[in-house]
């Protein structure tokens, strides 16, 4: 057999199966996350989030060069797939290097039979791969993982390749003209351009290293030892000398050349370049000239490393074409060396920091001046991080290029444009001596010292994981850790929120369990054992976990999968492979190391850095807003590899072990087992992975994006509502005209002033500040304060009087503020001029009063007099401070052009009589927005009918400080005149939050309007969902919606629901059902599944308590329902149990009072029948949440209130079945599975939604009114003949009668009825009129459906809660056992609570 030509056709007819897999399956749009903006970088060559992936862009360039724009998606997702497919390739020909090399280790040459073995080995374990999880899902998306991937195969085949020729040189069986080191050369070129992609690539170079000293050197300890620790250093050296710091001393030389020696700027830059060029050339012929060999090499394959490195050209060199998408602004290496560094998302502590509750250096608890400690709302101290900062680190200078004003000495200011440095240098006094250059100037100069906290002693942990003071982190902190801050025995130090420090064994059980166990090795069983189902969980039993698909193993963990919920079960993520691959990995781990130590090794390296390394560097905080399997994907390339070494040793088992002496036999044997693990990995992942049809995405960025008007401004706020809509603008050109502002990157000046410029067919912003305002750190728009008071603003700060004056006569020109004023100026006067009669000696009483009276015909200058007086009465402040409130509201337009002069650009006093640094203190928090009608109407903000019912002006208030993002809010609106129409993706500021009465949804965002009523805008909504928009083809069942999709189907059937609730509440029941119809049409509830998944904003138990109208305890030794003021007392007045109203009947202001009264009665009630003495416990605690219900169940209720029952039917058989599913895995599960918790689930919570669902349905469904009643008894009376049967008994009843009357004198009354009671006939007729007036007053059919499952789930939940009750261990310590009981009572309460409601629904 030709080894070599089999080995390459071999090869590529994996790589043909690998690429028609990935083709097919691919997804042939953008997707969600951070594919839309990779696609849109690469497409047009723009600058994407740091670090970068140039080399990404420009191959990404070339595949998609000749596409048409709505194509550029699919062939850049190609891109991925062939890279994926050469990673299959080359991992295919890195696997036969060394099978090829074990076998040659007992024998010279290789047989025919060996050389199938390998093929067939190699083969599926390159196949295997293929088909791994999160090797698959990469192939088919526009991302760069998958061609990290190819970069990371490609090295370590080169390495493998050069030791099969230092083999062959060292046994002389290599050509005289080959050079193995080439190899090395290459593997540096290709380091250098994976950096242009990703770092994943650099990480096997420790394997790489291992690979040569095994080669070239005699094996010993220390040799071993010094190998691992001089890799290691070449990673480091590469991944921070090389990436940034090259870099950072071109970024010094350039500074040096351009501020210290007065050189043009770049001409640092070039002289670096040029010196770097130089040494390596005179390096390497000195040392090839010396024959220094080693020397020679390295610096060659520098050279190498660097050219590859030279893809980031691109970036500076795209960044100064001013590119619509260009994030940070790398226009030269200065701003470059910031962008490699990822300044911007901060850094993870790897070797000693602290803990999240950690003290800072210099920080204390903040006290009175009585010397009182100083306590929060909970009674907590308020800790002071920053009393004493002196000991803290200065924060990175951030050198930007200005036009720069200085002394000779000292550079005092730097501006964008040499006009504003020369206007300001000459308002100057000393303006001669000052002097002005073009340079590069430390923009954070004044704020970068003692910025960054340090820890000392105690409060400084080694290896620390838990380190994020972030109050939505800390949760998962004490849930992984194990950390209880009452635990009496541990002694720990005391952290800034009163509570222990967690102690070294917390920290390490927090990076085992969730680091290591749910961060990467659940990702690991994911790929080689199975998958639960997509829905991203937090550490729960039930969402996200890895499964093997044997039913005792996994029930052991979490609980019966054979039973598994709906959304578990149905979900195409449901994998389950058996254990199959992970053995056959497993027996290749051990064979490996058997056979061949030292490749093992070499393989457990690589395994090691691409997967546990990364771990460790990472440092991941909890609540990862996705999944990070993708991360570790090269790990899995590794261990998939052993997989081949698996089905090789099963060769060589049955031929050593079974002396099985038939080669053939044996690779036979060995080839169909090892074939089950590509064949089950891709029959079991074929649905979940296959994207093809699926256009989430580019649905979800049309839709927002036709929700605009023409030349509209939508503000966005994450990455899914923000990279899919620019790569619809900048790749399909769809509406180019509407000015998308993702508000997470608003916060820096770069995006702002970005803003500010037009793009395509959309206007600039319409921002005010000038980009030196604008500037961080450096400018005056990083935070705005709001403050009303007059007296502070006057008495407080070092505003100007011009600027003061300003204020007061923007305040009264409005109207009613005048009114206001006027009145209240008299009673302020006489309070000074009383102060003046009392205080002042007699003579000079007349110069007070004459100073107050000078301005008498000007209330502004009369008011600013009057605050001149407080100098000398500061003991008026009382009167002043009244004087303040009630006229405050000024302008917005006229109050943010103040702001834009920076009018109230103040210090403020300090006691000692200083200032501190100056704050943008905006002196009002009460806004008024005039509204310009005309233009209103001409920008389709509102219609012309509509301008009667619009205001002059809206009123805004805003209280809290506000950051850049939201400063600029606030000038596009004051600046706007309503010629754009301004939409917002969510409601997430403060900014939004307080223009939340004037933001009506009209699809998937919300518009900006001045019209009043509800929230909803109906007609726009209607047309948009009915018609304007696209859904893609989720109905069909083979197009997958994966959990990252549902949480945007989830949003769509919220506003599918309140569309529909608003119809009906119209009365326009013809169209709430359409737009049901077409909701169930998209997005069938057995199809695209709506419950389960951890959805944002999902109500829970207390939002749905309002469906209960006043709902009232039941005491448990009687049936008597009772108030919540009478629990627990002597007294005790019978309540009657108000109707049930579903969640749709939108309670009243009474019902939610009655709501919080509730709560109370449930807490007293569970503390006094609970038996938890000394404890109290707010009922809101033990309720469980109905988070992840969704809103299906309730199109089922609206189905009913609108009459539709055969729609409502069908829809409820599909949910019972659904809901059945969820209760039948507690029940089939051990009952402590109902107990179990994560950060921010219960599994209660789940099991409990499913039965509020079904209750809420039922409740509606039962509760028909007395018209809909009677009309469908009436047609149940006419379809089961009820008339014709009444009729036909009382003619016979008749006959009776007269037969009666024809024998009275013989058979008396009492004889005759008990005649009747025999008679057949009369028997019959009587039993066929009950059954049709039982058939037509019976329940609706879905009544009787819901009664029969509800029945059948309070059977099982009741089984339910005795089984776990029974299962309380009396073993366990006092503290958990009494944690449980009182948890299953609570959950026996609620349970006890809404069967009360069913009960009481039925019975009525």
């Amino acid at each position: 057999m030709n080894y070599n030509f089999i080995n390459k056709i071999n090869g590529w007819v994996v790589f043909a199966v690998a690429t028609i897999v990935y083709l097919l399956t691919i997804e042939d749009t953008a997707s969600l996350w951070d594919c839309g903006e990779y696609i849109t970088a690469a497409y047009k060559l723009e600058v994407g989030h740091p670090p970068g992936a140039p080399l990404y862009m420009i191959l990404g360039r070339v595949f998609s060069f000749f596409a048409a724009p709505e194509n550029v998606a699919f062939y850049i997702n190609a891109l991925s797939a062939l890279s994926s497919s050469f990673t299959i390739l080359f991992m295919f020909w890195s696997i036969t290097l060394l099978l090829k090399k074990l076998i040659l280790q007992s024998k010279k040459s290789l047989e025919n039979h060996d050389q199938i073995g390998i093929f067939i080995s190699a083969s599926i374990g390159a196949l295997a791969y293929t088909f791994t999880d999160s090797f698959w899902f990469s192939a088919v998306e526009g991302e760069v993982y998958a061609m990290a991937s190819l970069f990371t195969a490609v090295i370590f085949w080169a390495i493998l390749k050069w030791d099969e020729e230092i083999s062959q040189l060292q046994s002389n069986s290599l050509a005289n003209d080959i050079s193995p080191n080439r190899w090395l050369l290459l593997i540096l070129f290709l380091l250098g351009l994976a950096i242009g992609v990703h770092l994943l690539g650099i990480l096997v170079i420790p394997a790489i290293g291992y690979v040569i000293y095994f080669r070239i050197k005699e094996t010993t300890n220390k040799g071993f030892f010094i190998t691992g620790v001089v890799s290691i250093l070449i990673l480091g050296f590469i991944q921070e000398g090389i990436i940034p710091g090259t870099i950072s001393l071109a970024s010094s030389f350039e500074i040096a050349f351009v501020n210290s020696l007065g050189l043009p700027f770049y001409s640092g830059s070039m002289f670096f370049f040029a010196l770097l060029v130089a040494i390596c050339v005179l390096g390497v012929r000195y040392a090839r000239k010396n024959n220094m060999h080693l020397l020679s090499n390295s610096l060659m394959g520098l050279v190498f490393l660097l050219i590859g490195y030279g893809s980031f050209a691109v970036i500076v060199i795209r960044s100064n074409a001013n590119t619509p998408l260009d994030e940070n602004d790398p226009e030269n290496l200065v701003t470059l060396h910031s962008y490699l560094k990822r300044d911007q998302y901060g850094k993870s502590p790897l070797i000693s920091g602290p803990h999240w509750n950690s003290k800072e250096s210099g920080g204390e608890f903040e006290k009175d001046r009585y010397g009182e400690f100083v306590v929060d709302a909970n009674g907590k101290k308020r800790w002071n991080r920053s009393s004493d900062p002196s000991n803290w680190d200065d924060s990175n200078p951030i050198h930007l290029r200005k036009w720069v004003v200085g002394d000779g000495e000292v550079d005092l200011k730097g501006f964008e444009e040499e006009a504003d440095a020369e206007k300001w240098m000459n308002q100057q006094s000393n303006n001669s001596e000052l002097e002005l250059e073009e340079k590069y100037f430390v923009t954070n100069a004044d704020l970068r010292k003692n910025q960054i906290p340090t820890y000392e002693g105690e409060q400084s942990v080694f290896f620390p994981r838990m380190y994020m003071a972030d109050a939505k982190k800390i949760p998962g902190y004490i849930y992984w850790s194990g950390y209880d801050s009452n635990n009496p025995d541990i002694d720990a130090p005391e952290g800034k929120d009163e509570k222990r420090l967690p102690t070294t064994r917390e920290n390490l059980r927090y990076f085992m369990s969730y680091q290591m166990n749910w961060m990467y090795f659940r990702y690991f069983m994911w790929n080689f054992a199975g998958r639960q189902n997509d829905i991203q969980g937090h550490g729960d039993n039930m969402r996200g976990n890895w499964i093997s698909g044997i039913d005792f193993i996994d029930e052991a963990r979490l609980g019966s999968q054979k039973h598994a919920p709906f959304y578990t079960s149905q979900n195409k993520s449901n994998n389950k492979f058996y254990f199959i691959p992970l053995i056959f990995g497993l027996i290749g781990l051990i064979f490996h190391y058997r056979k061949a130590p030292k490749d093992a090794f070499v393989l457990t390296l690589a395994f090691f850095f691409t997967g546990i390394a990364i771990v460790l560097y990472l440092n991941q905080k909890p609540f990862e807003p996705r999944e990070r399997d993708y991360a570790y994907a090269g790990s899995f390339y590794f261990f998939s590899m052993w997989i081949s070494f698996g089905t090789y040793a099963i060769i060589d088992f049955l031929k050593s072990r079974v002396k099985i002496n038939n080669p053939n036999i044996n690779i036979g044997v060995a080839g169909t087992l090892g074939l089950a693990v590509p064949l089950i990995l891709a029959t079991q992942g074929w649905d979940d992975h296959d994207r093809s049809g699926k256009t989430t995405a580019r649905d979800l960025a049309k839709n927002y994006l036709v929700s605009c008007e023409k030349n509209g401004i939508l503000f966005t706020f994450g990455d899914n509502d923000t990279f899919p809509l620019w790569y619809m603008q900048e790749v399909e050109g769809y509406r180019t005209d509407v000015r998308v502002c993702n508000l997470s990157l608003m916060g820096t000046d770069w995006y702002t002033n970005q803003m500010k410029m037009k793009a395509y067919d959309s206007d600039p912003l319409p921002i005010g500040f000038s980009k030196d305002q604008i500037l961080m750190y450096g400018g005056t728009t990083d935070v705005m304060y709001f403050q009303e008071g007059l007296y502070y603003l006057f008495l407080a700060t070092d505003v100007k009087p011009e600027n003061f004056k300003r204020l007061i006569d923007l305040r009264l020109e409005n109207p009613k503020n005048r009114e206001v004023a006027k009145t209240k100026y008299v009673i302020l006067k006489n309070d000074i001029v009383n102060a003046i009669k009392n205080r002042v000696p007699y003579k000079d009483t007349s110069k007070y009063i004459n100073f107050l009276n000078k301005d008498v015909n000007s209330l502004s200058a009369s008011i600013v007099n009057a605050y001149e007086m407080i100098k000398k009465f500061p003991d008026l402040n009382t009167s002043f401070d009244q004087f303040d409130k009630g006229w405050g509201s000024v302008d917005l337009s006229k109050m943010m052009s103040y702001m834009e002069k920076d009018y109230f650009f103040v210090g403020t006093k300090t006691p000692e009589g200083g200032l501190t640094e100056a704050l943008n203190l905006c002196p009002a928090n009460s806004f008024t927005l005039k509204v310009n009608k005309k233009n209103a109407v001409a920008s389709g903000i509102i219609s012309k009918e509509d301008i009667g019912l619009c205001p002059e002006e809206l009123s805004i208030t805003i209280d809290a400080p506000i950051t850049r993002e939201q400063i600029m809010i606030l000038d596009v609106l004051a600046n706007f005149d309503w010629k754009r129409g301004i939409y917002f993706s969510s409601i997430g500021n403060e900014v939004a939050k307080s223009l939340a009465k004037y933001l009506k949804k009209q699809g998937v965002g919300y518009e900006f309007t001045p019209l009043p009523g509800n929230n909803l805008n109906i007609e726009k909504t209607y047309a948009n969902l009915m018609k304007n928009y696209s859904f893609g083809n989720m109905a069909d069942p083979t197009v997958i919606t994966d959990y990252y999709a549902r949480r945007h189907t989830s949003d769509y059937r919220k506003l599918f629901l309140t569309l529909a609730n608003a119809l009906a509440e119209r009365q326009d029941t013809l169209r709430a059902t359409k737009v049901l119809d077409r909701s169930l049409k998209i997005m069938p509830a057995d199809v695209v599944l709506g419950f389960g998944d951890d959805l944002y904003g999902q109500p829970t138990l207390r939002d749905n308590y309002d469906s209960y109208t006043a709902f009232i305890y039941l005491q448990s030794n009687s049936n008597t329902f009772v108030s919540a003021d009478a629990i627990g007392t002597s007294s005790v007045t019978p309540v009657p149990l108000p109707g049930y109203q579903g969640l749709i009947d939108q309670s009243s202001k009474i019902n939610l009072a009655m709501l919080k009264q509730i709560d109370e009665g449930f807490a007293k009630a569970r503390y006094i029948m609970g038996g938890s003495k000394g404890k109290t416990f707010k009922g809101s605690q033990h309720r469980p949440k109905l988070s992840g219900q969704g809103t299906i169940h309730e199109y089922a209720q609206l189905y009913l209130k609108l009459g539709e029952h055969k729609k409502a039917e069908a829809l409820i058989k599909t949910l019972i079945g659904q809901y059945e599913s969820v209760v039948n895995y507690f029940v089939n599960s051990d009952s402590q599975v109902l107990l179990l918790n994560s950060p921010d689930q219960s599994n209660s919570d789940i099991l409990f939604a499913a039965i509020h669902a079904l209750h809420m349905i039922h409740s509606t469904a039962e509760k028909e009114s007395d018209k809909t009643k009677a009309i469908r008894r009436a047609i149940g009376r006419v379809q089961y003949g009820v008339q014709e049967k009444e009729d036909e008994l009382d003619k016979y009843l008749q006959e009776w009668e007269n037969l009666l009357k024809e024998n009275e004198p013989v058979i008396s009354e009492v004889e005759a009825f008990k005649l009747l009671e025999k008679d057949e006939k009369y028997n019959n007729l009587k039993t066929n009129l009950d059954t049709a007036i039982k058939a037509a007053d019976a329940p609706t059919k879905s009544v009787q459906i819901l009664e029969k499952s509800l029945a059948k789930v309070h059977r099982n939940v009741s089984s339910l809660l005795k089984k776990a009750n029974a299962a309380i261990n009396d073993d366990d310590d006092d503290d958990s056992r009494v944690i449980v009981q009182s948890k299953l009572r609570s959950l026996e309460r609620y349970f006890d609570e809404i069967k009360i409601i069913y009960d009481y629904g039925v019975t009525k």
